[in-house]
């Protein structure tokens, strides 16, 4: 699984973010190049690809990502390490 994150550092949460299957590496690090270009505040927001067998498994080893306060204003269904 490859996981697309946009997050504030200044607040501490997500602003976005993309799932993708392993099989769409190369339309992944095009949404990457994408939101790299769109971002008018890199010393605020980080975009970031990462990948792993399980969103469980981010949650775990990215819990700065994938806390619940920092998905907070973001709608999704991630799975949450335990």
């Amino acid at each position: 699984m490859i996981v697309i994150v946009q997050f504030r550092r200044s607040t501490g949460k997500l602003i976005g973010i993309d799932r993708f299957c392993d099989e769409d590496f190369w339309p992944s690090l095009d949404r990457l190049a994408e939101l790299d270009r769109q971002n008018t505040e890199p010393q605020d927001v980080e975009v970031v690809r990462l990948t792993s067998q399980s969103e469980a498994m981010l949650a775990r080893t990215h819990g700065n990502y994938f806390s619940e306060y920092a998905m907070s204003n973001v709608q999704t269904d991630v799975v949450k390490a335990e």
